[in-house]
């Protein structure tokens, strides 16, 4: 029985090898031509896997050559500020969706699921016009504001707040706990692993967000990484395309880092949590 087990789990470890193959080959591309000192083999297959000369001479000149911790400064205000606000707004939005009872519940989460049909472009110039009237061009906070309506996390939230068990939800109530406390001391300590999904998530898009900066920001000074490294590369790096890969690569590094560190939380088991 066991022997004949093991076609199946090699074919699925196969599988998985070949798509992290595909998933980590443009970092691994990027990675060996940042560290070439010799720039002019980086086109040759599979040769350019292999660093030439490697050495830290492109990092350095990222440093010298564009303000990069100034990009990576604003990218993580510009990521913890939508990460908090889109927690903040769609924890409850799907806790009500998938454990409260009022009028209009499935029509209102069948409107927030036709969002998802639309492309982002569709809301650039409403989006652009309204953060104008508020006066919020250049800043962090007309940034945020419109990335805040996540209808994946509420479609997300409501799908896993359905899942908890209501005997856990019921037993809060008749103990006297509040739909706030209900929500927060038991909803939310039992859907970990969503939210830690929901937070990953939004943090990847929003420190690789490019078109809605690029268009609200003007100054230099308050761009992310994403807008900054580009524009940027319109002058001192557009000829140096081994410049261009060290950049890439710092700009992937903090992302990294921050998955590494987060990972746990849609890994970690459930658990029920104390009485509310």
């Amino acid at each position: 029985m066991r022997a004949s087990r093991w076609p199946l789990i090699g074919t699925r470890y196969l599988g998985m090898s070949v798509f992290a193959l595909f998933t980590v080959f443009p970092f691994l591309w990027a990675l060996s031509v940042g560290l070439s000192a010799d720039p002019s083999g980086i086109w040759h297959f599979p040769g350019a896997f292999i660093p030439t000369d490697p050495g830290l001479g492109w990092f350095n000149r990222v440093f010298a050559e564009m303000p990069f911790f100034t990009y990576v400064g604003n990218s993580l205000i510009l990521s913890a500020l939508t990460v908090a606000g889109v927690l903040a707004l769609t924890i409850p939005c799907g806790y009500a969706l998938a454990q409260m009872e009022f009028p209009g519940r499935r029509l209102l989460f069948g409107a927030i699921l036709l969002t998802l049909t639309l492309p982002s472009e569709v809301a650039i110039l409403p989006n652009f016009v309204t953060i104008s009237r508020l006066g919020l061009v250049d800043s962090y906070v007309g940034a945020v504001l419109p990335n805040l309506a996540s209808a994946f996390g509420v479609f997300l939230m409501k799908q896993s707040f359905e899942q908890l068990p209501a005997e856990v939800i019921d037993a809060a109530r008749v103990d006297g706990a509040g739909e706030w406390r209900v929500l927060w001391r038991v909803a939310v300590p039992l859907n970990l692993p969503a939210v830690g999904t929901l937070a990953i998530f939004t943090l990847v898009t929003a420190w690789n967000d490019y078109l809605w900066p690029a268009v609200v920001f003007y100054t230099r000074t308050k761009l992310p990484i994403s807008v900054g490294v580009f524009n940027d590369l319109t002058g001192p790096f557009a000829v140096s395309t081994s410049l261009v890969m060290a950049a890439v690569v710092m700009a992937v590094v903090p992302v990294i880092i921050g998955f590494a560190f987060t990972q746990r939380l849609f890994l970690a088991p459930q658990a029920l949590p104390a009485r509310a």
